[in-house]
């Protein structure tokens, strides 16, 4: 193989909707989340029945992916959450995007030289960072805002998702 490492992380990072949620890229995974959750709230709040749900999931996937549903099977029936009766999981994963990217803004400003020391694969101080901030906490907090404000000085705020995802994919596409 004879490729750089930018065409490498061109070619990991690379943005294509798609129909599977746990096949999607980075960028239009979070898509994928907030149609489920759509279609969740809509339903647990009697807006949508549940025999609906399928035209309902294609003219989504139609209107935010730009894709055409085939059949329920590549459709509103792939996930095993909702034949499983767990309804509200999906927002969780970004829930845990937002938090994550929120994390590595508050270590990146304590420490910046983060990114140098992920390079030379150096993870003990952010370890210790994430463990002093986060996991040392267990349990203590009623919910992960109360952690968040008391450790990062504010409550869950996606501004950081968002940037993370803005400037990744500006960068990579050069727009």
């Amino acid at each position: 193989f004879n490729y750089t490492p930018e065409e490498i992380y061109a070619a990991v990072n690379a943005v294509s909707p798609g129909l599977i949620r746990v096949e999607a890229d980075e960028l239009t995974y979070p898509l994928h989340v907030i149609l489920r959750y759509h279609i969740e709230r809509d339903v647990v709040e009697g807006k949508l029945d549940v025999k609906d749900i399928p035209a309902r999931w294609n003219s989504a996937m139609k209107e935010t992916l730009g894709v055409d549903v085939p059949d329920d099977a590549a459709g509103c029936l792939q996930d095993v959450h909702w034949s499983g009766l767990a309804i509200g999981y999906f927002p969780t994963y970004l829930i845990g995007s937002a938090t994550a990217a929120q994390l590595a803004h508050y270590c990146r400003r304590d420490m910046p030289d983060m990114d140098d020391r992920i390079e030379r694969g150096e993870f003990g101080e952010i370890k210790a960072w994430l463990t002093d901030k986060v996991h040392r906490h267990g349990r203590r907090y009623g919910s992960l805002d109360e952690m968040l404000e008391d450790q990062l000085g504010e409550k869950l705020n996606p501004k950081y998702f968002i940037d993370y995802l803005t400037n990744k994919y500006t960068e990579l596409y050069k727009c």
